[in-house]
C-alpha cells in the first residue's frame, strides 16, 4: 500500500465520521456514481454477464457535493423501482449527524443519529433501539465498534485494523458465540483485490478475488468478482460504474 493510502491519525478517526470521497476511495471531484450489478457467467466459453438475474439492489446512485460529502444514495431493483433512499446530514466539520432511510413511497423507514464525543469516540443510535459505540485506537490503527441491546448488554463487536507496513486490512467479528475474520489485500489504489474469510479455528472459509478496470482518474469503472475454489476462479458478479465529475 502506498503511503498516502495508510490511514494517519486524522484519517483513522474520521473513517466512520465522514461519508465522502475518501471514505468511498474516490479520486478527484466526483459529482455522482451510478453502479449496475450483473451476474457473471461463462457462455460459449467466454465470460459474459447475465442481465436477467434479479437483484433487489440492481442499481445504485450516489451523489456528492463540492466538499465531497455524500448527499444522497439511492438503490433500484431490476424493474427500475427505487427500493431505498438515504439522506445524510452533516455538521460544520462534515461529520455525519444523522442518516434517514426512505422507502419507494418516500416514507421514513428508519433513522440513525451520530453523537461525536470529546474523547474522539462516536455513538450511533437507531430509532429501532439499537446503539453502537465506535472507539478509535490511534496507537494501534484500530477501530472498535460495539453494538448493544436495548437493555445495555453487549450484542456483538467488530474490530477493524489497518496495517502501516502492508496492504492489509483486517476485520473481525465476535458475538460471544461466533468469531469471524476477514483479511483484505488492496492494490496501490486502495481497491480490495483479495478477501480471505476465516472461521473460529482460523480456517479459510471463502476466498474472493476482484479484478478492476480504471478510468483516467484511477477510479474503477468495472469490477469483477470471482470465488476461488481449489485454485479455480468461479465468476460471480460484475459491477459497472459510471462516474461524473465536477
Amino acid at each position: 500500500m502506498s503511503k498516502n493510502l495508510v490511514p494517519n491519525k486524522r484519517d483513522l478517526i474520521e473513517i466512520f465520521k465522514k461519508h465522502n470521497w475518501k471514505e468511498n476511495n474516490l479520486n478527484r471531484k466526483v459529482k455522482s456514481t451510478k453502479t449496475v450489478k450483473h451476474s457473471l457467467i461463462y457462455k460459449n466459453n467466454e465470460l459474459s454477464k447475465d442481465v436477467n438475474f434479479y437483484y433487489l439492489d440492481k442499481k445504485s446512485v450516489d451523489n456528492f457535493d463540492l466538499n465531497g460529502n455524500l448527499i444522497e444514495s439511492l438503490s433500484f431493483d431490476n424493474r427500475g423501482v427505487r427500493t431505498t433512499l438515504l439522506i445524510p446530514s452533516y455538521d460544520s466539520r462534515s461529520y455525519a449527524t444523522n442518516f434517514k432511510f426512505y422507502d419507494n413511497k418516500d416514507c421514513l423507514m428508519t433513522k440513525c443519529s451520530f453523537e461525536h464525543l470529546e474523547n474522539g469516540n462516536t455513538i450511533e443510535k437507531w430509532d429501532s433501539g439499537g446503539k453502537d459505540i465506535i472507539k478509535y485506537n490511534l496507537e494501534k490503527n484500530r477501530i472498535e465498534k460495539y453494538h448493544y441491546f436495548h437493555d445495555g448488554s453487549l450484542n456483538w463487536k467488530e474490530i477493524y485494523t489497518y496495517f502501516n507496513d502492508s496492504n492489509l486490512i483486517e476485520w473481525s467479528f465476535f458475538d460471544g458465540y461466533t468469531r469471524m475474520k476477514t483479511i483484505s489485500f488492496t492494490d496501490t489504489f486502495g481497491n480490495v483485490i483479495i478477501d480471505n474469510e476465516y472461521d473460529n479455528n482460523e480456517n479459510i472459509l471463502k476466498k474472493i478475488k476482484y479484478d478492476y478496470k480504471l478510468d483516467e482518474n484511477k477510479n474503477w469503472i468495472e469490477k469483477k468478482e470471482f470465488l476461488i475454489e481449489n485454485n479455480i476462479e468461479i465468476p460471480k458478479t460484475i459491477f459497472e460504474r459510471e462516474i461524473k465529475y465536477y
